[in-house]
């Protein structure tokens, strides 16, 4: 009997000891963080001089370019590379492109200093939506040299916006683009993302009230459309797209990834009991997510911009130092590309108690 008791005890010791490592372990350089990623995605590893923010040495893919500038708004020394990367967004829009809509981009091919357009985009939606998104985040530094070029921009970023409105069909939700008439959960929430950051612009870069309600409006409808046709009350998620089928939640990409972008974007509250339904399924589903266990070869950050959101700093922490140890440490090597930078640099801001996300 002393000898289990002894065990016991030891046993116990042991978990005392390690728990108190645990809880001692230092959080991640934030800080470092989010300067190493930036200065990587400045450099000549993922810029070109003109402004263009890449997605592989040979590609630009605006959406994904805009997701890595709104991370560089989250520091002024970036400043400069985020009024870059819009002054080529802006002067490579489509006047009008060959669905015939205005002030949409095609992703471009790229070959030394030479960049040709495919004359095609993954989708017209999420680049007009991310772009809108990246304007208001750049106008809310309050840094007077962003905010007087933003007041450049009214006819340019209303056009933008109409290339959403364009596509927004009867029942709220916008097509990915006008060939491929698919309404994904994904893309309609960074629609309505942006459609209320363009509203507030008009608002407070403006002072243009009716484009601001006017925009307000269509952002209602996004989430209206993505309550009534995503939303799935019997299986208690959202749908991946209009009229697909049930989403399996041991699927990562994109039925269970999927169920996150309502939250990232706003159209839903973080505190919403539904919220934490999902995100608690998320969870049991992918318990490893924080440590890249799941089925993709791309590290997946906007995930722990959503546990960052849901207040789940254990995870965040973990994934973070498994990032550092992978690709900040290891010099950013593929997959690691722009778009997780942009959201890699934001979750670090956020856990330094920078708000918002």
């Amino acid at each position: 009997m002393r000898k289990f008791r002894n065990a016991g005890f030891f046993c116990t010791l042991l978990v005392i000891v390690c728990v108190a490592c645990f809880a001692q372990r230092p959080r991640p350089d934030y800080q470092q963080n989010i300067i190493k990623t930036a200065n990587w995605t400045v450099s000549s590893a993922s810029s070109l001089p003109d402004g263009a923010i890449l997605f592989t040495p040979t590609e630009i893919v605006p959406y994904y370019s805009n997701l890595a500038a709104i991370g560089l708004t989250r520091n002024r020394t970036y400043y400069p590379q985020v009024k870059a990367w819009m002054q080529w967004y802006i002067s490579h829009l489509n006047y009008p492109d060959k669905w015939g809509l205005y002030c949409t981009t095609y992703d471009y091919n790229v070959s030394g200093t030479v960049e040709t357009p495919t004359g095609d985009a993954d989708s017209t939606d999420s680049y007009a939506a991310t772009f809108l998104s990246l304007a208001w985040a750049y106008w809310r530094t309050g840094d007077p040299d962003a905010q007087a070029y933003i007041r450049t921009l009214s006819y340019q970023l209303d056009c933008i916006g109409g290339v959403i409105v364009q596509t927004q069909q009867n029942n709220g939700l916008t097509w990915a683009k006008p060939d491929y008439q698919i309404q994904y959960l994904m893309d309609n929430s960074e629609v309505y993302h942006g459609l209320r950051d363009v509203a507030g612009l008009f608002q407070e870069a403006f002072g243009n009230t009716k484009a601001r309600d006017w925009y307000n409006s269509h952002a209602d409808a996004v989430s209206n459309g993505i309550e009534t046709a995503l939303w799935d009350s019997v299986h208690n998620n959202y749908l991946t797209y209009a009229g697909a089928p049930r989403s399996r939640w041991h699927k990562w990409y994109p039925d269970a990834t999927a169920q996150l972008f309502p939250v990232l974007n706003g159209v839903i509250s973080d505190s919403s009991p539904r919220t934490k339904h999902l995100y608690n399924t998320f969870n049991r589903y992918w318990p490893r997510w924080d440590q890249l266990k799941f089925p993709d070869p791309f590290p997946w950050a906007l995930v722990s911009g959503a546990a960052a959101l849901m207040g789940d700093a254990p995870r965040v922490n973990t994934y973070i130092r498994k990032i550092e140890n992978k690709y900040v440490n290891a010099g950013f090597p593929y997959p690691w590309y722009c778009a997780e930078a942009g959201w890699f640099i934001r979750v670090n801001h956020y856990m330094l108690g920078k708000r918002p996300l």
